[in-house]
């Protein structure tokens, strides 16, 4: 993987880690129907999205 393509992927997971945040939990709030299991679930694959650009992103250095 090239050095632009780690980059545009990592925007791309960060992207789809906010797109989870904000459709699973703040969606969840707004519709004030509170399903804890969907807010698990968001929170969770947030943070796997999140780590994983994380980690992709490290590796340049690496």
């Amino acid at each position: 993987m090239t050095k632009k393509q780690r980059e545009s992927t990592v925007k791309y997971l960060y992207d789809i880690s906010k797109g989870i945040a904000l459709l699973a939990i703040v969606g969840d709030f707004v519709k004030e129907k509170h399903n804890i299991l969907i807010i698990i679930t968001g929170l969770i694959a947030t943070v796997v999205f999140f780590v994983w650009a994380y980690t992709l992103e490290g590796a340049d250095n690496g």
